[in-house]
């Protein structure tokens, strides 16, 4: 049986196969396959085995068909499991495909592993931007960045998500919640989660007064390191675009500013700043 597996990469095909296969589990699963690649152009395959037990010999035929004819439109191809088989199809992947295939006993390693490869500027072909991550902290800067990534999404219809990651910080070194762009203090789960969602509201009345002719976008607000919490943001969702001010709000939390460096040094895609 093959099982599509929901993850939210639009650039990833992520299956589970268990027990053994025959040509009617390939039937139904070849047209989805073909949609998808047919809209993303090119692809990446997780493969995560569970319990499988081989193919009958029809399918066996229709799986050599599905690999020779979509090879060049693989990216990279993980296959997820724990035991010898896996390892013997990753090797003889490895042989007879041009995509790369690789093992992995973790199915976040081999997201993580696909996600490197999902600006397909870095391929042959370039389709444009896909997933473009706004990092705001509520300054005009932040404002200019919105209205930019606005843009650049229009001519793709690219996903658009706005990001806010409130700091850390120590109530006695931060005493006052008066402030939009404030700091959640540590050890306080409650506040925490109140305060995360008092951002989202926030964030939601910002976007609707830059009036964007209605473009939706997905709002979210995470608390940790700034850079360190947009770079991994980034690496976790298929964002291939990050674009962010230029400079903060008066370094009230250090989203921008001087995180900027740190997301600009270990992001996984491209990085706008915007003035």
């Amino acid at each position: 049986m093959i099982k599509e597996i929901p993850i939210n990469e639009p650039h990833i095909l992520a299956i589970e196969v268990s027990g053994k296969l025959t040509k009617e589990d390939y039937a139904s699963f070849v047209p989805q396959l073909n949609r998808l690649i047919e809209k993303e152009r090119r692809i990446s395959l997780l493969i995560k085995l569970d319990d499988f037990d081989g193919w009958t010999a029809k399918a066996a035929w229709e799986d050599l068909k599905i690999a020779f004819k979509h090879d060049d439109d693989f990216v990279r191809i993980a296959i997820v499991g724990d035991g010898f088989l896996e390892r013997l199809l990753t090797t003889a992947g490895n042989v007879f495909l041009n995509t790369e295939v690789k093992y992995f006993e973790e199915e976040f390693e081999a997201l993580s592993w696909l996600n490197e490869v999902r600006n397909l500027s870095e391929k042959d072909e370039y389709s444009g931007y896909r997933h473009i991550l706004i990092a705001t902290d509520f300054s005009r800067f932040s404002d200019s960045a919105i209205k930019k990534a606005v843009e650049i999404a229009q001519p793709f219809n690219a996903k658009i998500t706005l990001l806010h990651v409130a700091e850390y910080i120590s109530a006695d070194l931060y005493p006052s919640l008066g402030e939009l762009a404030v700091p959640v203090l540590a050890d306080n789960p409650e506040l925490e989660k109140e305060h995360l969602e008092k951002i989202k509201e926030d964030m939601k009345e910002e976007v609707a007064k830059l009036h964007l002719a209605n473009r939706t976008m997905t709002i979210e607000a995470i608390s940790g390191h700034p850079a360190d919490t947009i770079v991994d943001y980034s690496n976790h969702h298929g964002v291939d675009l990050i674009v962010m001010g230029s400079h903060g709000r008066r370094g009230l939390a250090r989203l921008l500013g001087s995180s900027t460096n740190g997301v600009i040094n270990h992001a996984p895609c491209d990085v706008l700043t915007v003035v």
